[in-house]
């Protein structure tokens, strides 16, 4: 009555009651009714494999036959027999890398403790916890460390204020500051796991949430690797964003508030097919820019760049994954010419380089993109792919990163911190050097410097 691949289909869902049972439990069923047919071809007219709604086996229906049952589809199962498969392949590495004993809490750690080494094998384990986390409580994460990052960032900007640099004291303070900054991108990819369902709670605090992108904690670093994961969540969820992202793009008018807005905008058509003609209006629309100001004709270039992305995609999908791709190659010969030859990542060609760890190195840049000298262009490119790209595509293979990353330095930190400061106006100069009024003269005489060469210079 089943042809043999429907067979060895229904074989392999009998064998493996754990998953008919997600399934099962997947799907909106209408209320009553012991059973539920799945087909296993054709949603109309088969074959079908008959359950029971706690997954025990009933029968077969053959191709044509009758079935006056609810109905779940071979797309459906297909679908979230997926989800099974690789939800068991992220607790599996959870289990390994969790190890014994508390290891389990020794992994989250590593999303505070790792920065930008968190590896796709570790990020892989971490993210079969989340779905035992609520979307609130990944949301107070997220919020929480962006708050701690902006305390953070006043504290260590004040202190900067006479110097670029500060006392060895504060070595630990910068370390934990680029710790928290790399945190915002982790949790951002992991809240934007769940997609809608993230913003199943009360009513009023899903308002709350939709006042702000939920990119924003992300961008507003203005580091690369974070801002494209944080515009990778916004995207994952998808379309209850689109009409934030559509008001706050009408009201940017600063590199970031545009950076976000239209970077958002952009990856929700790029990922949602449905929302693309909504977008590209809005992109085309607005927002009114005055092109004689220095900020308002970058901003103008900036979005006339993000269209071109978009029109091209459409028009040529395969363009932008290859300057990507190419992009992504040339950072990895340069990451690995410091190895030996024969190295497993010492590439001499860019050719030579894997395509899934070219594509990956391209979104992973720690580079700061409010430094006027970088090009943002590079950052905006490689939105198609980012806007599509699984969750642990976002993170480099540990191999690569024990290979080529050297180690944290003050320096690192800095960057970011001088970036933000300047990028918010140039710092207050410092005073002329040179005597004071109640001082020693200079010349030598032994008198104060207001009554000497100095006398009268306060009048």
């Amino acid at each position: 009555r089943v042809s043999l691949p429907h067979v060895e289909l229904a074989l392999s869902l009998y064998r493996d009651p754990d998953m008919l049972r997600f399934i099962i439990g997947s799907v909106r069923l209408p209320e009553g009714g012991e059973r539920v047919a799945l087909s296993l071809d054709d949603p109309e007219r088969g074959p079908f494999l008959v359950v029971t709604r706690d997954g025990r086996f009933v029968t077969c229906l053959g191709e044509g036959m009758q079935v006056d049952l609810p109905v779940i589809t071979r797309g459906q199962l297909d679908g979230l027999a997926a989800k099974v498969t690789d939800l068991r392949a992220r607790m599996e590495a959870c289990r390994t890398l969790a190890g014994q004993r508390g290891g389990t809490g020794k992994l989250l750690a590593r999303v505070y403790e790792a920065a930008d080494e968190l590896s796709r094998e570790e990020f892989v384990a971490i993210s079969a916890l989340q779905p035992l986390y609520r979307g609130i409580e990944l949301l107070n994460l997220l919020f929480g460390a962006v708050s701690d990052l902006e305390e953070a960032r006043e504290r260590l900007l004040k202190a900067m204020r006479r110097s670029d640099k500060l006392k060895p004291a504060y070595r630990e303070a910068l370390r934990a500051y680029w710790n928290l900054c790399f945190s915002i991108g982790h949790f951002s990819v992991l809240a934007g796991m769940s997609g809608p369902k993230l913003l199943d709670l009360p009513e009023e605090t899903t308002e709350e949430l939709l006042k702000v992108s939920f990119s924003w904690g992300a961008v507003r670093q203005g580091v690369v690797a974070l801002a494209l994961k944080g515009i990778w969540g916004a995207a994952r969820i998808g379309k209850p964003y689109l009409p934030t992202y559509k008001r706050l793009f009408f009201k940017s008018g600063s590199l970031l508030t545009m950076t976000d807005a239209s970077m958002g905008l952009a990856a929700l058509g790029l990922r949602h097919s449905r929302l693309r003609a909504e977008v590209q209006k809005t992109l085309a629309s607005g927002p009114p820019l005055d092109r004689n100001d220095l900020l308002g004709n970058y901003l103008s270039k900036l979005l006339e760049v993000i269209q071109r992305s978009l029109e091209l995609e459409m028009e040529h999908p395969e363009a932008s994954a290859l300057v990507q791709r190419e992009f992504g190659a040339v950072l990895c010969v340069k990451l690995a010419e410091g190895l030996p030859r024969g190295a497993p990542f010492r590439f001499e060609r860019t050719e030579d380089v894997p395509e899934d760890l070219a594509m990956t190195a391209a979104v992973n840049s720690g580079l700061s993109f409010l430094d006027p000298e970088f090009p943002l262009p590079w950052m905006l490119m490689c939105l198609p792919w980012v806007a599509r790209a699984a969750p642990e595509q976002l993170y480099l293979p540990r191999d690569f990163i024990k290979a080529i990353r050297a180690p944290w330095m003050p320096e690192h930190s800095y960057r970011l911190l001088r970036d933000h400061r300047d990028h918010y106006g140039p710092r207050a100069p410092r005073k002329p050097e040179g005597p004071t009024r109640n001082g020693p003269c200079p010349c030598g005489s032994g008198k104060k410097y207001k009554r000497c060469c100095g006398e009268g210079a306060g009048e």
